[in-house]
């Protein structure tokens, strides 16, 4: 039987605790704004760094981020968003769409207060004046890739940061991307700056560096094609005394330098720039080797003499066709004083030859407004040949 005492004790206590339930109900519904609040400034967002590919993105909680900073002109699209030329078999795609890079280098010849600039144009800042002219003329003739060249000649040896020439190059790639068109960033400027200081130029470890800074500068750019490390190599085995010491020491010069540039910027293709004399058993270059080291993706040559086209390019094409690997002709060209009814149909038969042996791609050197016998450039002064790179266009 329950006593009196003990049932005011528990009514007492169940009062006490209906009290405390409606109080911490009232406290809840007080929260509830306050976290919807908090919520809505907090954003999730992916993670800064770029996803290797076959890596899922990875994502984290950030409360109030700072605005993402805006691409800058050596990187127009975002790790993220970026899409890069890549290789099907033998040829270069671009979104799933097959492309054929045909263009032209760009060797400067700028008209600039009185006077002609060459490769010194690079370290001005009005050459920008002239990187539109060469973009307005590769339009003309339907190309979509250039090759700048000779960036280095205006300045200091191993100034290899110099900010006008970079800031020039930024601006080349901007403009090429805006009129669809690549940019295949040849590195030989280093090699042959060190060979104008009478310097031995194949020793790797001059450049590495630079290399790699070149390389994350440029990573992330969907206007480039391709490096280039260096071309027109001369034959160990020649009288040359800054040839490359041997043959092994070329390889490793190209495996060097193809590594470094993979290793900050593993999104685009590796050429170790057109190589020459191949058709000289003697020569001393190994280029099969060269050809298939792990970083190289590209057989490049250049294409000049009668050797070249009858001998080199069938013999490299079949190699290349054998592993699967693109086959470019990097560089041809012929001198206006060839007459410009010859020089359009020595152009035709190149490209002629390029379709027959399966070229990737094909260069001509060079495009700009010179007129000279001697000089090998294209323009609307040389209106044969002009129209025949228009004709042969893709």
């Amino acid at each position: 039987m329950n006593s009196p005492n003990w049932q005011k004790q528990r009514d007492k206590g169940h009062k006490v605790r209906v009290r405390i339930a409606w109080s911490i109900i009232f406290a809840l519904l007080l929260l509830v704004p306050i976290v919807g609040l908090t919520l809505s400034h907090i954003i999730v967002f992916p993670a800064s760094r770029a996803t290797r590919p076959g890596h899922p993105t990875q994502t984290v909680v950030t409360v109030n981020p700072p605005a993402q900073p805006t691409a800058s002109v050596s990187s127009p699209s975002s790790p993220r968003a970026a899409r890069y030329i890549s290789i099907s078999g033998q040829n270069f795609v671009y979104s799933n769409v097959r492309i054929h890079p045909y263009g032209a280098t760009m060797y400067p010849y700028w008209r600039y207060n009185g006077a002609a600039h060459r490769g010194g144009g690079w370290t001005n800042l009005a050459f920008k004046g002239y990187i539109d002219q060469i973009i307005m003329m590769a339009q003309q003739l339907h190309l979509n890739t250039l090759r700048p060249t000779n960036y280095f000649d205006g300045v200091s040896y191993g100034d290899w940061y110099n900010a006008t020439v970079w800031s020039n190059m930024d601006y080349l790639f901007q403009q090429a991307a805006r009129h669809n068109i690549y940019i295949l960033l040849d590195l030989s400027s280093f090699r042959d700056k060190t060979l104008k200081q009478g310097m031995y130029p194949y020793n790797p470890s001059l450049y590495t560096a630079a290399f790699f800074w070149v390389a994350a500068r440029y990573a992330h750019n969907p206007a480039l094609l391709n490096y280039a490390i260096a071309g027109e190599v001369k034959c160990p085995t020649s009288n040359d005394p800054l040839r490359p010491i041997s043959t092994q020491a070329l390889t490793e010069y190209y495996q060097v330098l193809s590594d470094t540039l993979y290793k900050a910027d593993p999104n685009h293709l590796i050429s170790p720039g057109g190589l020459s004399y191949l058709n000289e058993s003697g020569c001393g270059i190994d280029w099969r080797t060269i050809f298939s080291l792990p970083h190289i993706n590209i057989a490049a040559i250049h294409v000049y003499s009668n050797n070249d086209r009858q001998i080199t390019l069938p013999m490299v094409s079949q190699w290349a066709a054998g592993r699967h690997e693109p086959f470019t002709v990097e560089e041809f060209g012929f001198r206006q004083g060839d007459g410009d009814t010859t020089r359009a149909s020595e152009f035709q038969n190149m490209y002629s030859l390029g379709k027959q042996y399966n070229a990737t791609s094909m260069i001509f050197w060079n495009l700009g407004p010179e007129v000279a016998s001697s000089s090998y450039e294209v323009n609307t002064n040389t209106p044969l040949t002009w129209n025949i790179i228009q004709q042969n266009a893709p």
